[in-house]
């Protein structure tokens, strides 16, 4: 259990966050597996995903261009969003405006930060951002997003609560929205509470699995997942595989996964012991690679053409460039917005291919295996 000076560190107070809900739903062990794990590092998809909520909740622009513009992109649809639910004007006089405050369950069940609440005529509409590049669950099914309508209702005057996610390096679709009234928000209170009593019970189960497990502090010393690797990897595969339902190859689809993660940490390790002059049989750093790239493209064609006119002209030197799509994507928009500013990211990137089809090709890759509905929470 936490002492008084981790209760004060600790924004939550001991108590479950909203944003694990879903692993504590899916593995209700994990929350007392978690509290006994010391605080990791940040990885460093974490630490952006960490630096680009700072930029919303304080409406600033990132340095990166691509960053800037999920950024852009998400302030265009939660404005968007917000008209069209709340039916709010477009100065926003009539609204207020909550960002990045953890707000506490009534009974003090659990908490959790939403990264944005508007709230207007009696309704708020909470906005989660993922900067991660794994499709989350739909907001309909999403628990976190659940809970956070909980925390909503308690703290704003309001009768009914709307939910979205904006996942811009995931999905530019228009989100779904899932509404909540006074109704379903108990509903969802009564659930939380069953899940949060038997996650308290410290013979609450283990049951892993690669989407309770995905962002699980626990994960390197969590035995059921070690069991769990061992009966799966015990087996002999090209015999067994046959002999396995459906049901069973997902569940070795799903540990094999976890196995990744496991390897990964172990690499980490090992590669952070390495750089510490830690010595492991076998095993050395490798130098990083030298890797030139031409940043400034015109003034590399100009240079060169200066020094051969005749030999590297504008065609010969653009025969050897690629054009990075993603760059010009933005470049492209950036220029139809000027023009109009109600022009859609997704209309422009049409508007780009179709212009360009002739000089262009379309090439599709080989097929991969993705989870239907949903990843993370």
């Amino acid at each position: 259990m936490m002492d008084a000076m981790e209760m004060i560190k600790d924004e939550r107070q001991g108590l479950p966050s909203a944003s694990g809900m879903q692993r504590l739903f899916l593995c209700p062990g994990s929350w007392q597996a978690e509290r006994k794990c010391q605080v990791d590092e940040e990885s460093e998809d974490a630490a952006l995903g960490t630096i680009l909520h700072a930029h919303m909740e304080h409406e600033t622009t990132p340095e990166d261009p691509e960053d800037a513009e999920a950024v852009a992109w998400c302030y265009e649809m939660e404005t968007f969003l917000c008209e069209k639910h709340l039916g709010m004007k477009k100065d926003w006089t009539d609204v207020q405006t909550i960002r990045e405050v953890r707000l506490f369950e009534r009974g003090r069940l659990f908490s959790g930060k939403p990264d944005m609440v508007a709230i207007c005529n009696r309704k708020a509409f909470v906005v989660d951002y993922k900067f991660g590049r794994i499709p989350v669950t739909t907001a309909e099914r999403n628990l976190q997003l659940s809970a956070l309508a909980v925390l909503v209702m308690d703290r704003c005057e309001v009768d009914e609560v709307s939910v979205c996610i904006l996942q811009p390096y995931a999905s530019r679709k228009d989100p779904a929205v899932c509404r909540y009234t006074r109704e379903s928000v108990e509903q969802a209170r009564a659930f939380f509470r069953a899940c949060i009593e038997r996650a308290q019970d410290e013979h609450a189960p283990l049951k892993p699995s690669e989407k309770a497990c995905r962002y699980c502090r626990a994960l390197s010393s969590c035995p059921a997942v070690s069991l769990a690797l061992v009966n799966v990897t015990s087996s002999d595969l090209t015999a067994a595989w046959e002999q396995w339902s459906p049901e069973k190859r997902r569940e070795a689809y799903d540990l094999a996964k976890l196995a990744e993660k496991r390897a990964s940490i172990v690499k980490s390790k090992v590669k952070a012991d390495l750089e510490a002059g830690v010595e492991i049989p076998g095993l050395a750093l490798a130098p990083g690679k030298k890797a030139f790239t031409i940043t400034d493209a015109a003034a590399a064609f100009q240079i060169l053409n200066g020094l051969f006119p005749d030999a590297i002209t504008a065609q010969a030197f653009t025969g050897c460039c690629k054009v990075g799509i993603t760059d010009l994507d933005k470049l492209v928009h950036s220029v139809r917005k000027a023009a109009d500013a109600g022009a859609k990211v997704a209309e422009s990137k049409d508007w780009l291919r179709k212009t360009l089809a002739e000089c262009a090709e379309v090439k599709i890759s080989d097929g991969s295996v993705k989870e239907i509905g949903g990843g993370a929470a």
